[in-house]
């Protein structure tokens, strides 16, 4: 876990949370950056507030925020089996859902019956490609505990395919050291907003505040901003 910011003794009660997610959310030599890191930077300055962001494994930090306290954790999918989990501001992100195979290696997939027809297809624990996969009734899913692992099973063929969130992939590709053209889309399928999730416990008037300071970032041109520079292609999600 690393800790980005100051600890501030009067709001230690508060915890922010988040995960390596490269471009959304992640930390390089002791930084918070990334798309989400700074929209929630700049809801807590226009708060006159300076929480720091705690770094944790997705899994660890998705029961974190379950287990009680004023605790939020980004960039969360939100989606039918969270939403009464969840207190939500946002949204701050669009992700878009694909499913990848070996490059040059001939799978291809027309529809999503194709992919519940294979040997197996890797999701990683917790993450919401694994939900919604299980909604739309696949029985033939692998769970593994973070990203670079189900890569390195798919280029080993001890899997067919890989479902996970694309605009992770390049970050996530370079950092299990495959080179980004080692695996390829072959079949693309949903999209889902990423929010800022709130524990059940946070008070209902500080999420308000959240959203209401998210609200005005889009209204005066500062979260449009902000979404180009980290993904200057992709439209930022401006309606609630």
């Amino acid at each position: 876990m690393v800790a980005i910011g100051p600890t501030l003794p009067a709001q230690a009660q508060q915890r922010l949370l988040s995960e390596e997610f490269a471009p959304i959310n992640f930390s390089e030599n002791g930084e918070a950056k990334g798309l989400a890191v700074e929209v929630v930077q700049e809801i807590q300055r226009r708060q006159k507030k300076e929480l720091p962001i705690e770094f944790q494994p997705w899994a660890r930090a998705y029961r974190e925020v379950q287990l009680g306290g004023e605790t939020a954790l980004f960039s969360m999918a939100r989606t039918p089996g969270r939403e009464r989990l969840f207190k939500w501001v946002g949204p701050v992100v669009t992700f878009y859902s694909s499913i990848y195979a070996p490059a040059r290696g001939g799978l291809r997939l027309r529809s999503m019956d194709d992919a519940k027809r294979a040997k197996s297809v890797l999701v990683v624990r917790d993450w919401y490609t694994s939900e919604e996969l299980s909604q739309l009734g696949f029985r033939n899913l692998v769970s593994v505990a973070d990203p670079q692992a189900a890569i390195r099973m798919l280029l080993a063929q001890r899997a067919d395919y890989f479902a996970t969130e694309r605009l992770s992939m390049p970050k996530i590709m370079a950092q299990a050291g495959v080179p980004e053209d080692a695996l390829e889309i072959v079949y693309s399928y949903a999209s889902a907003e990423g929010y800022i999730a709130f524990s059940r416990d946070t008070p209902d008037r500080v999420v308000q505040a959240w959203q209401r300071a998210l609200d005005a970032m889009k209204r005066d041109g500062s979260f449009a901003a902000i979404y180009k520079r980290w993904l200057p292609q992709d439209s930022p999600p401006i309606k609630r």
